[in-house]
């Protein structure tokens, strides 16, 4: 696709906006909600040595593929160790690379200029940047489905082996950062188009089934891998828990069950703040369905279809509806370029206000994301508690001799507290450790159910911070420094309780 240069120029405005959007602002947010766990796994991974066992707080934890881990250790290599910017990197640069698919997609299936307007569209959709910069699996699935569904579209009649192979790749590894919708969704995205005049018949080739034998075993090296060099019995294995998440919850769901109407709530929402014009697009779409150009009815098909395939599975969460996200902006960009075009037609430029449109939406997520949510983690929280920690151990010690007993913790403290030495060990909340005594007692406790020995001088432990009634563990306060968690500045202006952790640090003999 060749472009002039006022439309390069165009998309790199887009492309440095958005990154402007994604990074700024990127390395002050503590951990949030689901990346947490992406972080306690990546650090044992990187505590350990061993890259194939998954663990969660001591625990295994397959429950995701591996490569969603090996890329943020990857990042890991570029960054100088494990930290926000290194748990987050890859999401980013998943978004980033999405924003461009959406243009390169809409350029390429619609009016000129649908692409430009469908990538500022996705650029400044508030929910779309926020998961963006939240370290998951979730746009990395999206930036796959995107980039299958673009590779498509390049040829979708060409049959040769290489663009079956690369097509199939893609699958592949979508697949291995979240689960098997990364072959299901391009697929019912592709649907449409392929039972539109039988095409799929062109397809029905033995270098289609060459190519996905190729994928397949790409897709199943991580498992092997695992198998070989990973540690025997440590859980179920990851395939089995491929066919509980993937199939299991899809039909029988054991958690996150929503009502049947959740994507009708969550679609608009996670499209603000341009959800009016998909839903107008909808709207025009069906009134002159028999006007509509093949890309554009297939788009519509390719949404719907997307949306009853959520809506069917009995598992269902807002953050699910993520991979809809691009299409409906693209459906929108769609809406926006025709009522521009006529516009134009009837001598009513209308371009300069959606342009400020765009540029106002991309200055609120800017100031959003980029600066007052930052703001409002600061001041306190588990940044300046492991700071403050560390500052005051090291005092006694080197950081690294210290070792580090966890007790009922927030899953965000141990990439705050990690210092290249013995990985923690995490006291289970079924565990019954003594409530009452001494810190003798607790440390005989501690040396009898871990199997090690502790030296009191050279211990830290953290419990969970209460926000109403005694401390765990306050005994230890006898002869230890306490140091709780401060509320952040969020917290302060809604009046509300720190939430985090306590640590006890022990005092030295005559201090």
């Amino acid at each position: 696709m060749k472009i002039c240069n006022s439309e390069r120029k165009a998309l790199v405005l887009l492309l440095g906006v958005s990154a402007l959007i994604l990074l700024l602002g990127l390395g002050s947010r503590e951990l949030w909600g689901p990346e947490t766990r992406w972080a306690n796994i990546v650090l044992q991974m990187l505590q350990s040595g061993d890259y194939f066992d998954p663990y969660l707080k001591g625990s295994p934890y397959y429950d995701k593929p591996l490569p969603s881990y090996w890329l943020i250790v990857a990042s890991t290599w570029l960054t100088g160790g494990l930290g926000h910017w290194s748990l987050r990197l890859s999401s980013v640069l998943a978004a980033w690379l999405s924003i461009w698919l959406v243009y390169l997609l809409g350029e390429q299936l619609f009016r000129k200029g649908t692409g430009l307007i469908a990538g500022w569209m996705l650029a400044t959709t508030f929910y779309f940047a926020f998961w963006a910069r939240v370290a998951t699996a979730d746009i990395l699935t999206v930036c796959g489905v995107l980039a299958a569904v673009w590779w498509y579209w390049r040829g979708p009649e060409d049959t040769r082996l290489g663009r079956y192979t690369v097509f199939f790749l893609l699958l592949a590894a979508t697949s291995l950062f979240k689960g098997l919708i990364g072959f299901v969704l391009p697929g019912l995205v592709l649907l449409p188009h392929l039972l539109d005049q039988g095409r799929w018949k062109r397809h029905l080739n033995l270098r289609l089934c060459l190519a996905l034998l190729i994928a397949g075993l790409l897709y199943m090296t991580p498992f092997m891998l695992s198998h070989l060099y990973g540690t025997p019995n440590s859980g179920e294995s990851g395939l089995s828990l491929v066919f509980r998440e993937n199939v299991v919850r899809f039909f029988d769901p054991f958690d996150h069950v929503g009502p049947i109407y959740t994507y009708l709530i969550y679609l608009p929402l996670y499209t603000l703040p341009w959800a009016p014009c998909w839903v107008l697009a909808l709207w025009v779409a069906a009134r002159h369905w028999r006007q509509l150009q093949p890309n554009e009815r297939w788009l519509v098909w390719a949404l719907g279809l997307l949306f009853l395939f959520f809506t069917a599975s009995g598992s269902r969460r807002s953050y699910y509806v993520l991979p809809l996200v691009p299409f409906a902006q693209l459906l929108a960009a769609w809406w926006l370029s025709r009522r521009l075009e006529q516009g134009r037609a009837s001598g009513k430029d209308r371009r300069r206000g959606w342009t400020l449109g765009f540029a106002s939406a991309a200055m609120v997520m800017l100031l959003v994301l980029g600066i007052a949510y930052p703001w409002s983690n600061g001041g306190g929280g588990v940044i300046q508690f492991a700071a403050q920690v560390r500052s005051e151990a090291s005092r006694i010690a080197p950081w690294n001799q210290w070792r580090m007993v966890m007790v009922e913790v927030d899953n965000k403290l141990p990439m705050y507290l990690q210092n290249q030495g013995t990985p923690f060990y995490y006291v289970a909340q079924t565990q019954d450790f003594p409530k009452t005594g001494s810190s003798a007692d607790f440390m005989a406790w501690l040396d009898k159910t871990s199997g090690q020995h502790w030296d009191p001088q050279r211990t830290l432990i953290f419990v969970a911070q209460s926000k109403k009634g005694p401390q765990l563990l306050d005994y230890l306060g006898q002869d230890h420094q306490l140091i709780p968690t401060l509320p952040t500045n969020g917290e302060r202006l809604a009046k509300k309780p720190a939430q985090g952790n306590m640590a006890f640090i022990p005092r030295q003999p005559g201090a």
